[in-house]
């Protein structure tokens, strides 16, 4: 067979940018639905060459017209061997030339572009065949998306990385809360010497631990379980606990439930959480001047929605750090670790409600958390 071999060939450049591959191989494909001649459209897409595209052009009956120096380097076959052999005889021992085949004869079936990936070892080549009805050639273009493919592990890694620093600051940040409550209990029940008052209270925020350890362990393997309960009830559990944190930071508590017969889709242990960690912050909120501490928590039924809010007349916050409090990580104190708003709002979305937070500078603080009712 003449060689067919492109006369003007230029080196592949390894350092190509895979979007300007993406962009070539795009045109080559839009030209297959063009009454451009086959010449013509060769002429019109020589930029492969320059970029060290992989590219093969064959015939009907499989013969091979045309190849480029990269498509050599990438398949270590000779020009000899492209000469004189066809497609199908080249697949023999070489998987990377049978997987092409199989495209191309399903190309000339369905006489349709056909794009698919091949993968072996570290190597990722994604195939473009490409057949034009009127020569009945097929044109073959690869794109090594390798590198592509090293660039997205390591990516997958950081963020696995990144998810792990994220999972170990909100143990921490989960157990504080629970931690805190026990310590104070403790220092109650020493102020008025009956530690059996307390003994219920305790053991239930040590319970609460294991269940906090047990949810970050636990959700990876499967969801939290979930199931309908009243939204009073839990609230209701947690005015104890509420009560006693508020006196033990010598802040007024106030609370204002409303009562209704419909129920809410939870965890309720992960509900808590998120109440428990409001609760927390607004009595860090308060600072040594303020001498009227005043927290809140009110809720109301709305649109078949339970809204629940948290509101402190604490130091508030300016809207430059507003605008950060959702980013993870993101603390204004100084032994915060900036994952328990994210994680709350994290919460109540999965839960299919919302989560917002409205504070003016020296005035106070209101979150606004929104639960859907149902039956």
């Amino acid at each position: 067979m003449e060689n067919k071999h492109l006369d003007e060939q230029i080196a592949p450049n390894r350092n190509n940018s895979m979007s300007m591959n993406s962009s070539v191989t795009s045109q080559l494909s839009s030209a297959h639905s063009s009454t451009f001649t086959e010449e013509k459209m060769i002429e019109q897409h020589f930029l492969i060459e320059e970029l060290g595209i992989p590219y093969l052009k064959v015939d009907q009956n499989l013969h091979i017209l045309k190849w480029n120096q990269a498509f050599l380097e990438v398949t270590n076959i000779s020009e000899a061997q492209l000469r004189v052999c066809t497609l199908e005889h080249l697949s023999i021992d070489n998987s990377f030339i049978l997987f092409s085949l199989e495209l191309v004869q399903k190309a000339l079936i369905t006489k349709s572009k056909q794009v698919d990936d091949f993968e072996e070892d570290e190597m990722l080549y994604r195939l473009r065949v490409i057949p034009f009805e009127e020569d009945g050639m097929v044109y073959l273009v690869y794109e090594d998306r390798s590198l592509q493919r090293q660039f997205e592990n390591l990516l997958t890694f950081h963020h696995q990385m990144e998810a792990v620093s994220h999972i170990a600051a909100g143990v921490a940040h989960e157990l504080r809360n629970p931690l805190s409550v026990i310590k104070g209990f403790l220092q109650l029940a020493q102020l008025t010497n009956d530690h059996q008052k307390y003994y219920d209270t305790i053991m239930s925020e040590m319970n609460r631990m294991n269940g906090i350890l047990e949810d970050f362990l636990s959700v990876s393997r499967k969801k939290m379980e979930r199931r309908w309960q009243s939204p009073v009830q839990i609230m209701n559990s947690l005015i104890e606990i509420m009560k006693a944190e508020c006196l033990l930071h010598d802040v007024e508590f106030n609370l204002d439930l409303a009562e209704t017969q419909k129920q809410i889709y939870v965890n309720e242990s992960m509900v808590k959480q998120v109440m428990l960690n409001l609760l927390r912050n607004s009595v860090e909120a308060f600072g040594e001047s303020n001498s009227n501490r005043v927290l809140t928590i009110k809720t109301s039924v709305q649109e078949e929605n339970y809204i629940i809010q948290v509101k402190d007349n604490g130091k508030g916050m300016p809207e430059s750090v507003l605008n950060q409090l959702g980013k993870p990580f993101f603390t204004t104190k100084e032994r915060g670790t900036g994952i328990g708003i994210p994680l709350c709002k994290k919460i109540i979305e999965d839960h299919g409600g919302n989560f917002k937070v409205d504070s003016t500078y020296s005035i106070g603080t209101n979150v606004i958390v929104s639960l859907p009712l149902g039956n």
